[in-house]
C-alpha cells in the first residue's frame, strides 16, 4: 500500500494555500469595511404614525393628532408638511402645498434620542364637502448635527421620508366606479389597441383591487374579461373621488378591429367590478 504524503514547499501547494489565504484576507477586508460603514454612517431612524386617516370637516373630527418616534440614539430633526393630492389621466400623482388648508402644531421639531412626539393637525379648509378631499401629510428628517460632533463623520446622510393619506370626508359618501367608454384606437405606430375610461363617480376614493373589465361588441354580443396584468395600472390603482383614468390595453383576438374608427367606441360597452 502506497503513502500519500503532501510535500507543503511543491509550488502547486504553495500557490493553493497562498490562494487560500488571499481569500480569507479579502473576507475580513469586506467585513471591516462593512462594520466601519455601520460605525462611521449610522442610520437616524424614525417613526411616524398613523399612515392613514380620515377627517372630518368640521367638528371634533376636524382634528387629529400623529405621533413621531425616534428611535435612534441621536437627536434628529423632523418638518411636517400637508400636500394636496390630484391625479392626471395615466395615474400619476400630483402634488402642492396644502399649507392653506391644514394648521400643523409642532411643524418643525427636534426629537432627543428614545423619545417622541405628539403632532396636532387640524383641517381649516371649506366647511361644505360634496366630494372627498384627498391630502398627503409629509413627515421629512432634516439635516441635523447640532450636539454632535462632525470631525469623523461620514459623507453620506440617510434622512427618512414618511408621506401619509389623508382624506376629509364628503357629507354624503357614494361608491360609483364605471367605464365611460371602450374605444378601438390605432397607435402612432399602428397598433389596434383598445382604450378604456375609466372614472370614479363617486364622493370616496377606491380602491380596484382585483378589478376586471368586461368589453362586450353591442353587434355581435362577442365580449372580453381584461383583468390583472391586462389591465396595466388600472389594476389596484386607488382612484380618488372625481377623477378619470384612461389606460391602453391589448386588442382582443376574438374581435374584429372596425375598418371605420369614427364613432367606433358607440359599438362596445363596458363595465368594471373589483374587490371593495
Amino acid at each position: 500500500m502506497k503513502s500519500y504524503v503532501v510535500d507543503m514547499k511543491r509550488p502547486l501547494h504553495r500557490v493553493r494555500l497562498s490562494g487560500m489565504i488571499y481569500s480569507m484576507k479579502k473576507r475580513i477586508l469586506i467585513l471591516t469595511i462593512l462594520l466601519t460603514v455601520c460605525v462611521v454612517a449610522p442610520i437616524f431612524a424614525f417613526q411616524f404614525s398613523p399612515l392613514e386617516q380620515s377627517f372630518a370637516p368640521t367638528g371634533a373630527n376636524s382634528t387629529k393628532t400623529y405621533t413621531i418616534v425616534n428611535d435612534s440614539d441621536d437627536s434628529i430633526a423632523v418638518e411636517i408638511s400637508a400636500l394636496t393630492r390630484d391625479m392626471d389621466s395615466a395615474g400619476r400623482e400630483l402634488n402642492e402645498s396644502a399649507a392653506a388648508y391644514f394648521s400643523i402644531v409642532p411643524s418643525k421639531v427636534i426629537l432627543r434620542p428614545q423619545s417622541s412626539q405628539i403632532v396636532r393637525v387640524q383641517y381649516r379648509g371649506p366647511r361644505t364637502i360634496p366630494t372627498e378631499l384627498s391630502f398627503r401629510l409629509r413627515a421629512e428628517q432634516i439635516p441635523y448635527s447640532q450636539g454632535r460632533a462632525t470631525e469623523g463623520q461620514s459623507m453620506f446622510n440617510f434622512l427618512y421620508v414618511y408621506t401619509t393619506s389623508l382624506y376629509v370626508s364628503p357629507t354624503r359618501t357614494t361608491a360609483r366606479v364605471q367605464v365611460d367608454s371602450a374605444k378601438p384606437t390605432l397607435t402612432a405606430d399602428g397598433q389596434q389597441v383598445m382604450t378604456l375610461t375609466v372614472t370614479n363617480a363617486g364622493t370616496v376614493h377606491q380602491i380596484l383591487n382585483g378589478a376586471k373589465v368586461e368589453v362586450t361588441n353591442n353587434a355581435t354580443r362577442q365580449s372580453v374579461v381584461y383583468e390583472g396584468a391586462a389591465l396595466g395600472f388600472v389594476n389596484g390603482l386607488n382612484l380618488l373621488a372625481g377623477k378619470k383614468v384612461t389606460v391602453q390595453v391589448a386588442w382582443p383576438q376574438n374581435m374584429q378591429f372596425p375598418t371605420n374608427l369614427t364613432d367606433a367606441e358607440k359599438v362596445f360597452a363596458a363595465k368594471i367590478s373589483y374587490n371593495n
